[in-house]
């Protein structure tokens, strides 16, 4: 005998509700606040480190430039994106995609040159590049003979399987 299950569309939407909030508590995706009604979520970022630079990527498709808004300062990157209203012809069967304001602050590495931070949008993801400054080179300081500052040697790397 073969058993039939009908789907009611309102058991689509309910029967992954649990699930879901699973997924948002591991993943940081539940609202944090409310901005007049609408919800503030973390705004998930891939950050990537390359020799010269920290590089953040955050995909923010179907809002405008105009709606994302990145600062730095004091040490802290924030960046807040707008959501963007939208009007659906029909009623949702699943909605699978949180609507509302996104954020997150990061704090930076102090060896940043925040004068040249940029930001740009590609194909729907926001890239972030944060130059990292040049590095300080240590300096032996002279007793007695101010401006006589000279860089300290290398270390040699010691010979492999000694160490």
């Amino acid at each position: 005998m073969m058993t039939t299950r009908m789907l009611v569309p309102g058991s689509l939407v309910t029967g992954a509700r649990p699930i879901d909030r699973l997924f948002e508590q591991f993943f940081g995706y539940a609202f944090a606040s409310q901005e007049e009604g609408t919800p503030t979520y973390a705004l998930p970022v891939d950050i990537l480190e390359t020799e010269d630079a920290y590089e953040l990527h955050a995909t923010v498709a179907g809002v405008p430039e105009d709606g994302v808004d990145v600062t730095f300062e004091s040490g802290m990157l924030s960046i807040a994106v707008k959501a963007v209203p939208f009007e659906i012809q029909g009623t949702f069967i699943r909605q699978e995609r949180p609507w509302g304001n996104w954020s997150r602050k990061l704090e930076l590495p102090k060896e940043i040159d925040s004068a040249k931070i940029a930001a740009q949008f590609e194909n729907g993801v926001l890239i972030v590049r944060v130059p990292k400054a040049a590095k300080v080179e240590p300096v032996r300081i002279a007793i007695g003979g101010a401006g006589k500052a000279t860089p300290l040697p290398k270390a040699t790397p010691l010979p492999k399987g000694r160490g």
